[in-house]
């Protein structure tokens, strides 16, 4: 299908986001189509997670709606709960349980919000470990578990209610090269094979070249999106001389 043709699943429309006295982005509108993979960077304090925190309905917006599917996570009251737990969040640290099994972090969703007999949420739950390549880890506790692991059991845990819409916090913070290209490899099988589009804050230049398809750039001078596209046009194409050197790793001339 040609990305012109492909539906929104999220869609910002003129969103103004911050707190009393500190506004962090302003009337800012962008879509996410279906099987991309976009990013959003910036520098440190430009509103990177919270714009994430926003997007899943945990941090009210000053102005503005956001469409999941075509319904409101502002505006849909009490249909809310519901349309969050179509989304898949994972977290920067993975927030596993340490209390509980990987298995048990992972079936953790369908305990809460699904009637599936044990059987069933066990059998999801292992099949979710295998799809993430971890088939033998369910028995084991998270502080047993590599940084690698921890993020793709967080994973696991966020595809668990069926989600196709997947927001991950820093993914590769704190994995070496090769787990992180590692990591890369399985985003991108899950929007191959599961359907799935993700929306990813991160920083890391390395993953961004590799699976992103369009980056968000956000800036804090202008509470505004100054760039919007492929990460390999921006780097040699933007018209904006900060976005260029953000994509190229230049340090400041001046220092």
């Amino acid at each position: 299908m040609n990305d012109k043709n492909k539906q929104s699943v999220i869609r910002v429309e003129n969103l103004t986001m911050g707190w009393p006295g500190k506004i962090l982005l302003e009337n800012v509108s962008f879509d996410i189509k279906e099987n991309e993979i976009v990013f959003i960077m910036g520098g440190s304090g430009c509103g990177k997670s919270t714009l994430m925190k926003t997007i899943i309905g945990l941090n009210p917006p000053m102005a503005g709606d956001i469409l999941i599917r075509g319904e409101s996570i502002i505006n849909s009251g009490p249909k809310i709960p519901e349309i969050q737990r179509s989304l898949g969040i994972m977290y920067q640290s993975g927030a596993l349980f340490g209390s509980l099994s990987v298995l048990e972090n992972v079936r953790f969703p369908l305990d809460q919000f699904t009637d599936l007999p044990m059987e069933a949420k066990n059998l999801t739950s292992k099949m979710l470990l295998s799809a993430l390549e971890m088939p033998n880890a369910g028995p084991l506790m998270p502080g047993e578990l590599s940084g690698g692991m921890i993020k793709r059991a967080g994973i696991a845990r966020a595809l668990s209610l069926g989600a196709t819409i997947l927001l991950l916090d820093e993914p590769s913070a704190g994995l070496d090269p090769i787990t992180a290209a590692n990591l890369d490899e399985t985003i991108l099988r899950l929007r191959d094979n599961l359907n799935c589009s993700f929306v990813i804050v991160s920083h890391e230049l390395d993953s961004i070249f590799r699976i992103a398809d369009r980056c968000l750039m956000l800036d804090p001078k202008t509470k505004s999106i100054i760039a919007d596209g492929n990460p390999r046009f921006l780097k040699e194409n933007s018209p904006n001389p900060w976005v260029r050197q953000f994509f190229s790793a230049e340090p400041d001339k001046d220092l």
